[in-house]
């Protein structure tokens, strides 16, 4: 291995040793009080080596955002694997995957950062952008990967949206509930909730509606 390896590899270590130092102080300290002194403390480095990888507080937070695109991407992944056949979409096992993304107590970080810029309208849009850019360099491939129907992907994504929201507003319980097993019954809720019309729309053939027009014939 090449000295330029080592060198590369000891850089993205300490580059991912600073997000998880910038995540720890956004939990603990808030936005506010993450400054790049502290995390250069937290994570065991000179505030000059800081300043090396990352230029400032803005580029760190990007940097936490980039790294929970990743951690997304990566459930995502895993749910694939092995690859389910057409039509089989298991919803409680997918809403658990995005809950171990969303509902960590470690993605309160980008809450932080998503509040905490608010005020900041340059740096505040970017962070936006970044979230809705996850949602299409992630979520949307992922769609049309498990959703066959060309017409049925705008209602799964739409059902998928839900989905997020209905999970990170799970995640933010975490500071009335401890209880496993309350979030462990919403969460089963939320899947058998949206599971039939999922699998409706995943299965060969299926179209936008599908579900939902099944459910109606089926009504008293």
């Amino acid at each position: 291995m090449t000295e330029r390896r080592h060198q590369k590899d000891r850089s993205n270590e300490t580059r991912a040793l600073l997000v998880r130092a910038t995540v720890s102080l956004l939990q603990s300290a808030g936005y506010a009080g993450t400054t790049t002194a502290l995390i250069a403390r937290e994570a065991g480095v000179t505030t000059g080596a800081l300043h090396h990888h990352y230029a400032g507080k803005d580029e760190l937070m990007m940097g936490v955002l980039d790294a929970a695109t990743a951690r997304i991407r990566s459930l995502l992944d895993r749910y694939e694997a092995p690859a389910p056949a057409p039509g089989d979409v298991d919803a409680r096992r997918l809403v658990a995957h995005l809950w171990q993304a969303y509902g960590d107590p470690a993605y309160w970080a980008v809450w932080e950062i998503i509040i905490g810029t608010r005020a900041s309208g340059d740096v505040h849009r970017s962070v936006v952008e970044h979230r809705r850019a996850t949602i299409q360099s992630v979520v949307h491939p992922w769609i049309d990967r498990c959703i066959g129907s060309a017409a049925a992907r705008p209602e799964a994504m739409t059902l998928f949206e839900f989905m997020l929201i209905a999970i990170r507003g799970l995640g933010l319980e975490r500071f009335l509930h401890r209880d496993p097993a309350y979030f462990e019954t919403h969460l089963g809720l939320l899947a058998d909730l949206v599971g039939p019309r999922l699998a409706a729309l995943a299965a060969p053939g299926g179209r936008a509606g599908a579900a939902r027009h099944d459910c109606e014939r089926t009504e008293p």
